[in-house]
Formats: C-alpha cells, structure tokens, sequence
C-alpha cells in the first residue's frame, strides 16, 4: 500500500504539531506501507538533515515564504512585526497559502496513491478539494486544530478575513465531503463540525493525542531527575492574552511569599518562545531570580528534558476549548505531577481526571488554587513522593492509538 503525506510540520522540526505526524508515518512503516512525505521546512535549523529515515519513506521539503518573514519579524522591529501581521491579514484561506498550492500542485503530478492523509493546519491545504484529482474516498483529514468552527466563534482581526469565513466554511464543506474520513484529536471539535455541517458524522472519528510508548516504557532513573522544585512549561504562551502565564506566576509568586524557604529551591523553567511582552510579569511579580528562559530544543532533547522535570506546567485557555494541546500526553508519558491551569468544564479537564493525572489542576484564572496546589507540591517534594503515576494513562498511548488509525485509515474507502 502507498500512503501519501502532507503535513507543515515534519521532525526534526521542533513544532508540537510535527509529532503526530511523525508517530503516524513510523505506525505506518512499521505495518510495511511505503510512505511518501511533503512538509515544510518550517521549524528546522538550515541545513538540518533529516531524522527519520526507513527504506520505504521518501520526504520531499520546500520553503514556506510567510514562516521566513515571521521569523524575520520576531528579530526585527515592531514596524517589520505589523508587515507580516499585514500579509497575514490578506492572504487567504490562511498565511500558508504559498506553500499549500506549491505542494498541492506537486502532488498533483506524482503518482497515484492509495490512500492520502492531510494534516490541518494549515487551512491552506483544504484547497487540494477544488479539484479532482487528489481528494476522493481514499482521503483521510486529520485536524490537530479547528478552521470553520473557530473562526466563527472568535472574530478574525483582519476585516478582509472575517468577510471570507463564509467562503472558508464553503471550501471546507466541500473539501471535507468529498474526503472518506475526518480524524479529529478533540472530541469538542468533532462534534462542532458535525453540527455545523461540515462534514458527515458517520465520516468523523476520535483518535487524540497519542504519546510513544516506547519512550516512555522504563522509567528514567529517581537520580537523572532534577533535585530541584522544578515547574516546567515546554512550548510558547500567546500574543493576544489566551493562554498567559500571568495566572500561574502570579500562583508561584505568593507561594514564595508565604513559603521564603522554599525559594532557594524553586525554578520556573520555560522551553520555547519567550515573549519580551511576558517579562513584565516576572518583574511585576519579582520572579527574574527564579526563571529559567530556553528557546526551543530539538524533539529528542524535548523527550530527555519532559523525563527529567520533577513537576509539569499546563496551561489551556477556555479560548481553545476545540484544540487538545499535544503535550498533555507527553505529561501523561513521563508520568510527572502536573499543575494544569485548566477550564473547569472543558474537555481537557475531564481528559486529566479520566487519566488520573488532576490532582493539582486549577481553574483557567484562579491564582488561589494555584498557590493551594503548589502548597501541596511543596509537601510532596519535601516528602520525596514526586514519583512517576502512569497506572491510568495507557488509553492515550501509541500502542492504543496508532492500531485504530491504522485501521481507520484502511477502511476509510
């Protein structure tokens, strides 16, 4: 069986959304599928070569020319910032339209496939149902995120794209319905396209987030972990306020008020993308001294470092509530404790409770729970009992998930 990918991100880029495509396209080696992949460059150091390689597997990468002008935005200056804000406002179906049609249009002339699996985002990628050729029964879409559904629910900044979103929900029903299967990561966002009539239900399937079980089968040994009160985040908080730090810091700053003791001890440890707008609550706050700010690292020293962390930080903006955030399972694999400030009634919430792993999950906004939970991790880690829990966690596990995709995907005609 031929399996064709298209996917933005692809290891050894550092984007989160690189890793279910990575744990999918090793399920469907491992099953004897020859496997052609088109990603992007985006996420990569330049000449990086590539990390996963299996006689079956071809990757083919290009440039995304918006990703070059955002990364130059973030080291240039705020008027540089308003021009790839600018692009991004008038581009359309989203800023990756360039590297979506030069990938559409390449696959379009390679050979024929027998099944295609299309990973959104970019929304860009649903123009491959304009035509005929690529898009059929033999087509699965999986959504990490949420298109139609989350644009009509948060207003677009761009006047010319909150005009388009009727034209964005048309290209996506007709895309979706020509598709012979719709995967969703998040229950909530599923259910949103079938109400809204995006796609069919008896098309759409649930297969979440999924960590390697293989990674995490022995557990690392009690001395690699750090001896530190450690709270670690990996990924980035937003520009616009969803998904802030603030409620967290400003948790960590009256626990080591009320606990000085504990000061020496404690470090807040970020790898990812920094926000200079985000320094203002670690001096407001007087936390410089226990911050810790990496940039992003590569996947494999992303996997050392979650297995080495003591205690893990989750944040999820109720702003988000269609999107599952990809590291949840990776916490749930390393087993660690987690202070998760988290929508009470989101699915999220519930997801951490069916894996037992809600012991210390607060409130999106409630800076009181966090200190109270950091109270108890406080307790814990003079105690010695930051110890591994993995005991419920097996259902969000490759061994668990990558079977039914296989086969999802098999069936899908």
């Amino acid at each position: 069986m031929r399996l064709l990918v298209l996917t933005h991100a692809f290891p050894p880029s550092n984007w989160s959304n690189a890793k279910r495509p990575y744990y999918l396209v090793r399920g469907f080696l491992d099953a004897g599928w020859e496997v052609d992949v088109f990603a992007s460059a985006s996420g990569m150091k330049p000449d990086t070569p590539e990390s996963v390689h299996h006689p079956s597997l071809r990757i083919f990468r290009s440039g995304d020319p918006m990703i070059r002008l955002y990364d130059s935005a973030l080291e240039r200056n705020g008027l540089f910032r308003a021009g790839a804000l600018a692009a991004n406002g008038l581009l359309w179906p989203d800023s990756h339209v360039l590297w979506a049609t030069q990938v559409l249009r390449a696959c379009r002339r390679s050979r024929a496939y027998d099944r295609v699996l299309i990973f959104v985002m970019p929304a860009s990628l649903l123009l491959g149902g304009l035509g005929d050729r690529l898009i059929g029964r033999h087509c699965v879409f999986d959504y990490q995120e949420s298109v139609t559904p989350y644009y009509r629910s948060h207003r677009r900044r761009s006047p010319l794209q909150r005009l388009l979103v009727p034209l964005l929900a048309k290209l996506e029903r007709q895309t979706l319905h020509k598709a012979g299967r719709v995967v969703f990561t998040a229950d909530t966002n599923r259910r949103a396209y079938i109400q809204q009539g995006l796609v069919n239900e008896g098309a759409t399937a649930h297969v979440p987030y999924f960590f390697d079980a293989e990674v995490f089968r022995e557990p690392i040994p009690a001395e690699a972990v750090s001896p530190e009160f450690q709270l670690v985040y990996f990924g980035t908080f937003d520009w616009r306020g969803d998904r802030s730090p603030q409620t967290f810091l400003q948790s960590l700053a009256q626990f080591l008020r009320q606990r000085p003791e504990a000061r020496p001890h404690t470090r807040f440890v970020f790898y990812g993308n920094w926000l200079p707008e985000h320094n203002a609550f670690l001096d407001d706050l007087s936390l410089r001294d226990v911050a810790q700010i990496h940039p992003s690292v590569p996947y494999e020293q992303y996997l050392q470092e979650l297995k080495r962390s003591p205690i893990l930080l989750l944040v999820v903006s109720s702003g988000h509530n269609l999107f599952m955030p990809s590291k949840i399972v990776d916490y749930f694999g390393a087993g660690r404790p987690i202070i998760a400030f988290v929508p009470r009634e989101s699915e999220m919430r519930q997801v951490m409770e069916q894996a037992g792993m809600a012991d210390y999950a607060c409130d999106e906004f409630d800076a009181a729970a966090g200190t109270a939970a950091l109270e108890r991790l406080w307790q814990r880690y003079r105690a010695g009992g930051l110890s591994p829990q993995t005991d419920k966690t097996r259902f969000w596990s490759s061994e668990t998930q990558i079977p039914r995709y296989l086969d999802l995907v098999q069936s899908c005609v």
